[in-house]
C-alpha cells in the first residue's frame, strides 16, 4: 500500500504537514523504501535516490505549503549568508522542487542553479521560476539534473553553495563537500542545514538507512572532515529545530597560520613533472622538512619562489617568481604504491637556463587551494586539474595583498 503520507525524506519537502505538527511525537515511519539496503557504490545509491524521489506521490508532497515556522528557518539559513546580492551565483544541492529559491532571491540573487537527482523534482521547480538555458550564459534559474560530485566546471564557479537537507542523502559527504569547495570562489560561502534539526534528522536516519545513509555531523566532526580542505568554520548552529554550519574558502586561499616557509636542496624526483604532465617540478629534500610538514595537510599549495644560486647565474634565474607546490604522495601517479613516501614538489612558472640539482630552493607558501585528491580519468583528468591551479594561482598571485611577498627577507 502507498506510504507517501509518511515517508519523509531529509527534506522539508517530503515531511508530511500534519508530522511537522506533531514532530515531537517522533512516530515511526512504514513503508516499502525501508526494506532498500544501502548502496555500497555511488551509482546505485543515486538510482535509488532518483527512483524514490520521481515517484509521482512522493513529488505530490513537494507540492503542499510549509507550514510557517519551517518557511522561517529557511529564511534563516539563507541569510545566515553575508555577502549574497544581485550579482552572487548560487548553487542549491538537493534543491527538489525549489524551496530556498524564494529566499535566495529576495537576497536579490538573479543567478540560481537547482542540483537535483530526480528529474522529476526539477520539472515541478522548472513549472514553479522562470527556467533559462543551462549554460550558464542567463540570469534566472538554471537546473541540471545529477549528483554534485559530476557538476561541470563549466556551470561554476560559485559565490555559495546550499546543502540545505540533503548531506546526510549524500552517497559521500566529504567528496560532496570538496566538490563544492573546489567550485566555489576564493571567500565564497558553502551552507550545510537543515530546519528539523540534527537529532530530528538521526532518528530519520535511523529509520530510513538506505535514503539518509549518514548523520548531520557534530562540530568536531565537521572540523575533523573538512581539515584538509580549503574551508573554515564560521558559524555552527545545532539546535533543537535547527541545523546550520556556515563554512568559508578563505579569501585568497589564505593560510589559516599565515604564510609558510620551507627550503632546502633540489634532489632527484621521478621524472612525471616534465615528461608526464608538462609541469617541470623541484623536489625539495623532505627528510630536514618531516615535522614541518607533519604538521601541514597534504595537497596544492602557491605562492612565491627563489632559488638560491650563484651570481654568476643569469638575473631572472636568480629571482623571486611564482610557484605551485603539491605536498603529499601523488594519489594518482603514484597509484600503484600505497606507501609512497611524501614529497614536496614546487613547480615555478619560469623556465630556468639549466638544471639545479643541489642547488637550494627557498619557498613561500601563501594560500592552500585543494587537498591531494586521486583522480579516476588518470593521468589526463590530474593534468586538467593541475592546469587549472596553475591558472589560479597565477592570477591570484598578482593581487595587491600578495605581490609585496615577493621581497619577503625569507625568500632573500
Amino acid at each position: 500500500a502507498s506510504c507517501a503520507r509518511q515517508l519523509v525524506r531529509a527534506s522539508p519537502h517530503l515531511v508530511p504537514v500534519e508530522h511537522i505538527k506533531q514532530k515531537t511525537s517522533h512516530r515511526r515511519w512504514r513503508c516499502t523504501v525501508q526494506a532498500i539496503s544501502p548502496a555500497a557504490d555511488r551509482a546505485s545509491h543515486n538510482q535509488v535516490q532518483s527512483t524514490t524521489f520521481g515517484r509521482a506521490d512522493i513529488v505530490s508532497q513537494f507540492t503542499v505549503p510549509l507550514p510557517a515556522e519551517i518557511d522561517q528557518r529557511l529564511k534563516v539559513i539563507v541569510d545566515a549568508v553575508p555577502s549574497l546580492g544581485p550579482s552572487s551565483r548560487v548553487v542549491d544541492v538537493g534543491s527538489g522542487t525549489g524551496c530556498l529559491i524564494p529566499h535566495i532571491r529576495a537576497r536579490g540573487v538573479q543567478d540560481i542553479l537547482a542540483v537535483d537527482l530526480s528529474d522529476a523534482m526539477l520539472q515541478q521547480l522548472r513549472q514553479r521560476y522562470t527556467s533559462v538555458g543551462g549554460l550558464g550564459n542567463e540570469l534566472g534559474v538554471r537546473t541540471w539534473l545529477g549528483d554534485i560530485v559530476d557538476l561541470p566546471n563549466y556551470m561554476g564557479p560559485a559565490d555559495t553553495v546550499f546543502f540545505n537537507a540533503v548531506f546526510g542523502n549524500l552517497h559521500s559527504p566529504r567528496d560532496g563537500l570538496l566538490r563544492a569547495a573546489l567550485l566555489l570562489r576564493p571567500g565564497g560561502h558553502l551552507v550545510i542545514s537543515h530546519p528539523m534539526g540534527r537529532a530530528w534528522h538521526s532518528s530519520l536516519h535511523a529509520e530510513q538507512p538506505a535514503l539518509v545513509p549518514h548523520q548531520l555531523p557534530s562540530k568536531e566532526e565537521l572540523q575533523a572532515l573538512i581539515a584538509d580542505m580549503p574551508l573554515n568554520l564560521l558559524e555552527m548552529r545545532d539546535e533543537e529545530g535547527l541545523y546550520l554550519a556556515v563554512l568559508q574558502v578563505p579569501p585568497r586561499y589564505a593560510l589559516p597560520k599565515g604564510p609558510v616557509f620551507l627550503s632546502g636542496p633540489v634532489v632527484h624526483g621521478f621524472g612525471r613533472g616534465s615528461r608526464q604532465m608538462g609541469t617541470p617540478t623541484a623536489n625539495i629534500d623532505p627528510e630536514p622538512l618531516k615535522e614541518q610538514l607533519a604538521a601541514l595537510p597534504k595537497g596544492v599549495y602557491f605562492g612565491w619562489a627563489r632559488l638560491d644560486v650563484p651570481d654568476s647565474w643569469p638575473a631572472a634565474d636568480r629571482a623571486v617568481h611564482k610557484m605551485v607546490m603539491n605536498i603529499g604522495r601523488r594519489p594518482t601517479a603514484s597509484a600503484d604504491d600505497p606507501a609512497a613516501a611524501v614529497t614536496v614538489e614546487a613547480h615555478l612558472l619560469h623556465s630556468f637556463s639549466r638544471d639545479f640539482y643541489g642547488e637550494k630552493l627557498r619557498v613561500l607558501a601563501l594560500g592552500y587551494v585543494r587537498p591531494e585528491m586521486r583522480f579516476p580519468g588518470g593521468l589526463p583528468q590530474l593534468i586538467t586539474r593541475i592546469k587549472a591551479d596553475v591558472a589560479t594561482s597565477r592570477v591570484l598571485l598578482d593581487e595587491a595583498p600578495l605581490v609585496p611577498y615577493k621581497e619577503d627577507a625569507r625568500l632573500q
